[in-house]
């Protein structure tokens, strides 16, 4: 097992396909690989983040996803691949809205986000929480925000949270389609 790379919260380690994630020692957050485990197994059915493999001795065993994280994708591909990958990121951010989830990740959704093949997996759901007022889609419209300038589409992410409609949501779709 070598070690991948140390986060805020775990050890990852990359044995062939799989990463190990295990908890730090070193820090007073508890249960994030039981957390993470549980969330993972739950965004799974509904085609997000990285295949959950099993827990053992306190170890989280996932698919390991090859390719770029998000923000090296961007910065290497033209922009109609990249609305493409970032209508990806809205549609996971609003499927976990819908699921009332807030992810406390997509702030740094640059480098918890891999793009494999076209497909952006969505990592590190270890801080996942249920909540009545999930923060996904509008926390991912200020990130698209910072490669697309759209006033109009924060102002769109605004009246989304206002209701979190999937008509509000659609117009945020066709808002990111348009934006040039």
């Amino acid at each position: 097992m070598e070690l991948f790379a140390r986060g805020k919260r775990s050890l990852i380690y990359k044995e062939g396909k799989v990463i190990i994630k295990e908890e730090r020692k070193d820090i007073q957050a508890i249960n994030r690989i039981e957390n993470e485990a549980e969330w993972l197994q739950i965004v799974n059915k509904i085609g997000i983040g990285p295949k959950f493999l099993k827990t053992e001795k306190n170890r989280l065993y996932m698919e390991y996803i090859e390719g770029p994280n998000l923000e090296k994708y961007l910065q290497n591909h033209p922009k109609k691949d990249q609305k493409k990958i970032l209508k990806q990121l809205l549609k996971q951010a609003y499927m976990l809205d819908t699921m009332k989830v807030n992810k406390l990740e997509m702030h740094r959704v640059t480098k918890n986000g891999i793009v494999r093949k076209g497909k952006l997996t969505l990592l590190d759901f270890e801080r996942c929480k249920k909540t009545p007022a999930p923060k996904n889609v509008t926390q991912a419209c200020q990130f698209i925000s910072k490669y697309f300038q759209s006033k109009e589409l924060l102002q769109k992410a605004k009246e989304y949270k206002q209701t979190y409609a999937e008509k509000s949501y659609k117009e945020l779709q066709k808002c990111l389609t348009n934006i040039s």
